[in-house]
């Protein structure tokens, strides 16, 4: 018997609810198919479920027909994830001497299916594009690698290329007890969300879905970092709906209408124009407020982190930003933990040194030992309208438990109709987080009107 695709040395299995692998491989066969763990179960034209392997690993397993046997080894039983989206998955961060030790020491049980279609143990840089399968990805990474200062068609040397991913999987593994961890990266630098249009021959979502196939045809959830390349008119007014066909196309084509899927919150891009800072703001809202559109969506914010570039998170704060999605997918998983910090509403309250101004709180849910700062408390703008400029009206940005509150000197008869936003624009700087080291959403602009607490007083 020859296996065409589903099991590979080396591969992460999905386990199902009672901790038991559920996969499927395609096989030319000759009769009968046993092996020698687990369960084969015929599902036709060639194709094969094999289940009932515990969670763990390394395992060998000895496949079978009536007239010869396969072997694959070192195959782990535990949870698997696709990875996808634009440049910030991809990973641009520099590696630092935690990342290169983190290279040459990886975790076994922690492992990833390269874009060369081998399983090897998980490291900082995950995404080789140069090497894909996929020649529409390969070409074009290794044309832009010879047009650069490399001029050549891969970096000589790699001192960057760091993603959320490992960290994800890593923290994963952790919040699990060590159960094994398996990533597929299919992050592409400046893909758009046409890009990832389902239902696309020679597409990034047709190779996202073929490599799915190649890893076993189940996985545990999705975790997609893109956005950076909506930020424009069109960009913007399609955002939600392209969103909701992607999310509904990976839900319908790996088999799981549940499938739980975490994305972050774009950062920023200090090369941009001015006039984009519109429409940047615009999609970290569309962001802010997806999961009110799609469900088991989950969102973790960046607007604390730092850059190595001028688009891109740096190593280490990638590797927070891991640990954040990897909180928020357990939570959409298991219910347990804390989901992301949100937003939740406006109060007017009076000032509490002078009587007669009033002051704008914002009040946040999820917020895990209160809200704190590295310094002064910064990152919130006043607008008189939604497409204008920040005003310089905001005096001090107070943190309380869970609330900021914002000391402005505006005409209280008039204070309702002016917009708050957290992270306007490529220029901002934001470092509120909780007690957990989790970044509040960028968010806004939002009409203080359409947001007050219902039964809100002056007091």
């Amino acid at each position: 018997m020859r296996i065409v695709c589903g099991l590979k040395n080396g591969a992460v299995l999905q386990r199902e609810t009672n901790n038991l692998c559920r996969c499927f491989f395609e096989a030319e066969a000759e009769g009968k198919v046993s092996s020698s763990l687990g369960n084969v179960v015929p599902l036709g034209e060639d194709r094969y479920e094999l289940c009932g392997i515990p969670v763990g690993g390394p395992y060998e397993i000895k496949l079978s027909d009536d007239k010869n046997e396969v072997c694959v080894k070192e195959i782990y039983v535990g949870d698997v994830w696709v990875l996808a989206g634009q440049s910030n998955m991809e990973g641009a961060g520099k590696m630092r001497e935690k990342q290169l030790r983190e290279e040459e020491n990886p975790v076994p049980t922690v492992r990833a299916y390269y874009m060369n279609e081998s399983w090897d143990t998980a490291r900082p840089q995950l995404h080789q594009l140069w090497e894909s399968a996929d020649p529409w990805i390969s070409e074009f990474s290794r044309k832009n690698y010879r047009e650069s200062p490399w001029g050549m068609d891969h970096p000589e040397v790699q001192r960057n290329g760091v993603g959320p991913g490992l960290y994800f999987a890593l923290e994963m593994q952790r919040r699990t007890g060590g159960v094994p961890q398996g990533l597929i990266p299919c992050g592409i630098g400046g893909s758009s969300l046409e890009q990832w249009k389902p239902d696309t021959p020679c597409n990034y979502y047709a190779a996202m879905k073929r490599r799915f196939r190649e890893c076993g045809g189940n996985i545990q959830g999705v975790f997609w970092y893109q956005g950076e390349s909506q930020t424009y008119k069109e960009g913007c007014e399609s955002f939600v709906s392209d969103m909701q066909m992607l999310v509904g196309a990976m839900r319908r084509d790996f088999q799981n209408p549940e499938l739980p899927f975490v994305q972050v919150q774009i950062h920023k891009y200090h090369g941009a124009p001015k006039e984009a800072d519109l429409w940047w703001t615009r999609i970290r809202e569309l962001q802010r407020t997806l999961d009110q559109q799609i469900e088991r969506l989950a969102t973790v914010y960046s607007a604390d982190c730092g850059t190595d570039d001028l688009i891109h998170l740096s190593g280490e704060s990638q590797e927070e930003v891991g640990k954040r999605a990897a909180e928020a997918m357990n939570f959409l998983i298991t219910g347990t933990g804390a989901g992301s910090p949100q937003f939740a509403y406006f109060e007017i309250v009076q000032d509490e040194y002078e009587p007669f101004r009033v002051n704008i709180q914002i009040t946040y849910r999820n917020i895990v030992n209160g809200l704190h700062s590295k310094g002064v408390a910064s990152g919130f703008s006043l607008l008189e309208k939604p497409d204008g400029e920040p005003i310089r009206e905001i005096a001090r940005q107070h943190l309380g438990i869970n609330t900021v509150r914002l000391q402005v000197e505006l005409d209280p008869e008039k204070i309702e109709e002016y917009y708050v936003c957290y992270g306007y624009g490529n220029t901002y700087y934001c470092n509120i987080t909780d007690g957990a080291g989790r970044s509040i959403p960028a968010m806004g602009p939002l009409k203080i009107k359409d947001y007050l607490r219902t039964s809100h007083q002056v007091r």
